[in-house]
Parts: structure tokens; C-alpha cells; sequence
């Protein structure tokens, strides 16, 4: 018998996959970007994972939205891109993992494109040893994957992306929806149909702050603003500024996240 995460991993290897260029907005689309939400969210006293500071943004563009975040942590740093259409359904996606202790000026990037502008999911992956790897990400789970489905919602390293699902799912309390996900937080992405379901308002401490809760994938829970946009955890991830401890040091950034050039 295979392990559960085994069991949903459907990678295919294939010879090339569709180089359809970094997405950008066409000649007539001008205008500016307007960000519609933010946040910088760290390990709060109760998290498991210390010292965990995550920054992210998310902007309407003239053609959709484009969503930007980084994740550090000792053990991991991750830099994640993602564009959307103007509904907010996902259509390429960018991730580089970098190791904060390395001494390489790379800092042993393992980056990875997810274009999914043909209606498939395709992988382009350049690990540490600049090997490239080409692969095609079949659904897998249990649950039936309705025919032409396309991946509707995404869920990557930290919190933050959340926010975009939140926003194109726009649920009351007690609603609940289904979309095929892309969940690329793991070195083994997996593709799947899940949901996201609206629980009660949480009311927190004085002030008495109204929270909106919701429930992902069934057991992974987070909370957002009146705006929907993502502001914490249940596993203890919180605003910075509503924490007393000092902001861990920063961590490399080996030259910063290149989307448009890499892999």
C-alpha cells in the first residue's frame, strides 16, 4: 500500500511543456495597479513553527491580479508569484525555495513554473544542479474531478494566498465551494478537487475584533478581515504589529525573486 501523499501525486513526465512567456497585460490594457490586499504575518507564542515571517501583496491589475509573497523561515525561504484572471481563477504561477544557511550565491534555488493558460497544469522545475525537469500534474485524490475542470484556486507557502481564494469565493457564513486546487507548498504538488468553507465570526479579544473564519482542504483553518484578506491562523500565525516580540533578523535574499527569467 502507498502513502496517502504518494497516492496523490500523478506527475508526468513530458519532453516540453507550452512557454506561452511571463504573463503581462496587452498594449490597450493601461492603468496602474492598485493593491487590494496585504499583509505581514509572523509565529505568534502558541505556533509549532518559530520565527516563521511571511510578507505578501495583492494587487488588481489591468487584466487581472497579480499576487506576490515571502516566506521565511530557518529551515526555508520561499518566494512565490501568482497571476490571475479578473475573476481571480489562477493562471500561472512561480516559486523559488532557497536554503537561508547555504553558501552557494543561489542559495540552492529549486524554482518552478505552473502555467495553466491551456487548461492543464504544466511544470517546469530547475533544481540546484541546474538539471531541468518537464512534467504534466494529473488530478489525484478521491474525489471525482468534474470533466474540463479548470484549477480555480491555489494554495502555496504561508497564509497570504489564501486571500485570493477567499475573494473569488466570496461566501456567506455557512457557505462552502469546491474547486480544483493546486497546492504547491510541498517539494510533491498535488492537484485535487477540495473545499473552502465560511464558519462563524470569531470575536477576538478586546478590542473585540470580528474576524471571519475559514476552513480549507477540511482541516486547515485561517482567519480574514472584514476585506477578506488573510490575517492570521489557527496553528498561530498572526499580524506582526499585534505581536510584542521583536521581528526575527532578515534572511538572504539571493538576489531576489526573478520570475520573468527563471527557470
Amino acid at each position: 500500500m502507498c502513502l496517502l501523499s504518494a497516492c496523490k501525486r500523478k506527475h508526468v513526465p513530458v519532453d516540453a511543456v507550452p512557454e506561452l512567456g511571463y504573463p503581462s497585460c496587452g498594449a490597450g490594457d493601461g492603468g496602474a495597479a492598485i493593491t487590494v490586499g496585504s499583509g505581514h504575518l509572523r509565529s505568534g507564542p502558541y505556533s509549532q513553527e518559530k520565527n516563521v515571517v511571511e510578507r505578501f501583496e495583492l494587487e488588481r491589475t489591468p487584466c487581472g491580479y497579480t499576487f506576490r509573497s515571502r516566506q521565511e523561515w530557518p529551515l526555508d525561504i520561499s518566494d512565490v508569484e501568482v497571476h490571475y484572471d479578473a475573476n481571480l481563477a489562477p493562471l500561472w504561477v512561480w516559486k523559488r525555495m532557497t536554503i537561508a544557511g547555504t553558501t552557494r550565491p543561489d542559495g540552492n534555488a529549486d524554482t518552478r513554473r505552473y502555467d495553466l493558460r491551456t487548461g492543464e497544469v504544466f511544470i517546469k522545475r530547475r533544481v540546484a544542479s541546474g538539471e531541468v525537469f518537464r512534467e504534466k500534474l494529473l488530478p489525484g485524490g478521491r474525489m471525482t474531478v468534474p470533466e474540463g475542470a479548470r484549477v480555480g484556486a491555489v494554495v502555496g507557502p504561508g497564509r497570504g494566498v489564501i486571500t485570493a481564494w477567499l475573494k473569488r469565493a466570496r461566501l456567506p457564513v455557512g457557505g462552502k465551494t469546491r474547486e480544483l486546487v493546486l497546492d504547491f507548498r510541498d517539494m510533491f504538488e498535488t492537484l485535487e478537487m477540495a473545499a473552502l468553507e465560511r464558519n462563524p465570526d470569531r470575536v477576538e479579544p478586546p478590542p473585540g475584533r470580528i474576524l471571519r473564519v475559514y476552513t480549507f482542504f477540511g482541516r486547515e483553518t485561517v482567519f480574514a478581515d472584514d476585506n477578506d484578506v488573510v490575517v492570521g491562523d489557527l496553528a498561530g500565525m498572526r499580524a506582526s504589529d499585534s505581536l510584542p516580540t521583536p521581528e526575527p533578523e532578515p534572511l538572504p535574499t539571493f538576489g531576489g525573486a526573478d520570475p520573468v527569467r527563471t527557470p
